[in-house]
């Protein structure tokens, strides 16, 4: 993951996220999350397996195969790392 994650970054900060789709993102802020340890360790699990791999249709795949609250989950974390990024590196997302 650590070659695609630059990419992906500046990708979403454009509005392009290629790791997940429009749907899980809307449903990943728009509904309710009961993040619980099991929701926890999925979401940890998930991004263990990610950092494994360098494919990001591959990557796309494993997100999409998760349980969805852990994808839900991933979603939140992955914005919350964007938004952290794009401030350090004096960036807006659009």
């Amino acid at each position: 993951m650590w070659s695609t994650l630059p990419f992906c970054l500046d990708e979403s900060l454009r509005g392009h996220h290629h790791l997940f789709d429009t749907q899980l993102v809307r449903r990943s802020f728009d509904e309710p999350l009961e993040v619980d340890p099991d929701v926890v360790a999925g979401a940890r699990e998930l991004l263990l397996e990610l950092r494994r791999e360098e494919d990001l249709t591959e990557q796309r795949r494993r997100i999409e195969r998760a349980p969805e609250p852990a994808q839900r989950l991933f979603v939140r974390l992955y914005f919350d790392y964007l938004a952290g990024w794009a401030a350090r590196e004096g960036r807006a997302a659009h």
